[in-house]
């Protein structure tokens, strides 16, 4: 069926909100598609779009194609609005980028009948910058947490102090001094710095209850409160934690019992409220006897697993990671019973076995070098299969959170992740594809054939890796810089800066691996930067400046020492 040039959208001006943004957008959409005037209206008996509420859609939609127009339903008023979205990719609109919006010539004729939509996830967070703009995230149909979206666009999720919260309930500068029982002992010293809680003290239970009181009190619109661990190691060794961690085969058994009764306590006043916590680093393995409450949220983190391969195909992980100081890891393959598959496999399964609310927090980046290529593209899509499989309800995938732009093929992982989010099933060859020839126009078949290079690896790739990573072969980079060169002779304005941003990564990775005494390697530098921030990169490595982060570069060959760069902070 091809629409009409013309036609009205109808909603009534008591509809909600986000009900009146779809129709907004989709006149805004089908004005430039159609180039007609579609008037909003209350009425019409003309064809005609049209929303309807419908029960049992959760955030998904219905669209119905009909002789007599266009019908919508939504049960949430999100729906409408990713409702409208959908539509317009159906006659041929594509939202690539906060700077890329494609509206065809001409619509593309539309399905006869009926179509349902419901997200693979309810909650589906892109953990980009460029991807916590509003305005873009509902385009995607995300509704993540730290993005700008209103409640007139359909709302977000909703978590307050989001991770590592041990610090804002129980702060040790106002309670280590008179009492250093409240945190973590660790070969028998309490830890002011860098320590966790004692979870068994009762005292401490009761702060952090009355913290996540008066935290809903002063917060009333949230039902997501984290209480969760600082971003380190050192656990409390004390011979109550002891035990119950021993009893547990996991110190998540400490971590699991506190949460669970702080969110029982909790909701005694505040029966609607969600308590979240993390099942990471030291508490990854989940509890052999203790099941999370139904109003715990277990958010579980694979930082230690490979990122060339997927979850379920591949038994290598790293060790220990120190997240605060990052170095090149060493995988090995895990030592359970079944060799066939890691440790963080076993224990995706066993949450998920005592979970009602199982989330994820995964990594999608390089952190220790931000522009440098990650081959992760191919297991995007299978991880969050397997997380769908194991009845996960939130994915929180994070990329580049700096303040600039970010390279490494950013743009299309937040598209594809965007997509697979809402869907799974979806076709991530096509979405490639269609991505590549969208956003770098003429040198799309250059850029897709660049992106299928970091498809996967041989080798296995962490998210600290440094330039001189095995999978990062001489023939690799060639390669690259070939496609890149031929996409750049086909480009000119945005496409070209678009191309340009993207060979920064091979750039980078050949001036980090450059010989810091080579002749010209500082003027090199030089050139590098102003080139990289031109471009809008603010960051090389997670939270250090880009000035000294290019100091670094002058004096520490594949970067090693980037822990010497500046850190800055920012919200995020």
């Amino acid at each position: 069926m091809r629409i009409p040039d013309r036609f009205p959208i109808v909603v009534g001006a008591s509809a909600e909100a986000p009900v009146q943004y779809a129709a907004r957008e989709a006149k805004r959409v089908l004005d430039l598609l159609t180039r007609g005037d579609h008037a909003i209206c209350g009425a019409c008996s003309a064809f005609c779009l049209s929303f309807a509420h419908k029960e049992g859609l959760e955030d998904g939609f219905e669209i119905r194609i009909l002789p007599a127009g266009i019908r919508i339903a939504y049960s949430l008023p999100a729906g409408a609005v990713y409702g409208v979205y959908a539509l317009l990719e159906k006659l041929g609109c594509r939202f690539f980028a906060q700077d890329c919006e494609r509206i065809p010539q001409t619509p593309s004729p539309l399905p006869d009948g009926a179509w349902e939509e419901r997200p693979s996830f309810r909650v589906r967070e892109l953990f980009y910058r460029e991807a916590m703009d509003g305005v873009f995230a509902v385009r995607l149909r995300l509704n993540s947490a730290r993005s700008t979206i209103t409640p007139e666009m359909g709302g977000k999720a909703r978590f307050y102090n989001f991770s590592h919260t041990f610090n804002r309930l129980v702060p040790p500068d106002v309670y280590y001094d008179a009492h250093p029982e409240y945190f973590s002992m660790v070969a028998g010293q309490r830890l002011r710095e860098r320590s966790q809680l004692c979870l068994t003290n009762p005292e401490v239970k009761r702060i952090c209850i009355e913290g996540v009181k008066k935290w809903k009190r002063e917060n009333p619109s949230y039902r997501v409160f984290s209480v969760s661990m600082n971003d380190w190691y050192n656990p409390c060794e004390c011979p109550s934690c002891r035990a119950v961690d021993r009893e547990e085969g996991s110190a998540s058994g400490t971590m699991i019992r506190f949460v669970n009764d702080v969110a029982e306590a909790v909701e005694q006043v505040y029966p609607d409220i969600m308590i979240h916590t993390f099942a990471y680093l030291y508490c990854r393995k989940p509890p052999r006897y203790t099941r999370p409450r139904h109003n715990v949220i277990v958010r579980l983190c694979p930082i230690e697993s490979c990122r060339s391969h997927a979850l379920d195909a591949c038994a290598f992980e790293t060790g220990r990671i120190n997240v605060q100081t990052p170095t090149t890891l060493t995988f090995s393959a895990s030592a359970g019973e079944n060799r066939c598959e890691s440790d963080f496999l076993r224990d995706l399964r066993g949450w998920s076995a005592i979970t009602e609310n199982l989330f994820i927090w995964d990594y999608t980046v390089n952190y220790a070098n931000y522009l440098q290529p990650l081959p992760n593209l191919g297991s995007l899509q299978a991880n969050l299969r397997l997380f769908k499989s194991l009845g996960v309800k939130g994915v929180f995938e994070q990329g580049n959170f700096s303040l600039g732009r970010s390279g490494a093929l950013g743009p299309l992982k937040i598209y594809l992740l965007a997509k697979l989010m809402w869907n799974v099933d979806a076709d991530a060859d096509a979405l490639t594809d269609d991505f590549c020839h969208g956003y770098f126009g003429n040198g799309g078949d250059a850029m897709l054939a660049y992106a299928k290079l970091f498809y996967s690896a041989d080798a296995h790739a962490s998210i600290y890796d440094a330039p001189n990573a095995a999978y990062l072969t001489e023939d690799l980079l060639s390669e690259a810089e070939r496609l890149l060169e031929t996409a750049l002779s086909k480009t000119d304005g945005v496409e070209h800066e678009r191309v340009e941003r993207e060979a920064l990564s091979i750039a980078y990775v050949r001036l980090a691996r450059e010989d810091i005494s080579e002749p010209g390697h500082m003027d090199r530098v030089d050139a590098f930067g102003r080139k990289a921030a031109a471009l809008g990169i603010t960051e090389l490595f997670e939270r250090k400046s880009l000035e000294s982060s290019l100091k670094v570069l002058k004096t520490s060959r594949y970067a090693l020492d980037r822990q010497a760069a500046e850190s800055i902070s920012y919200p995020i």
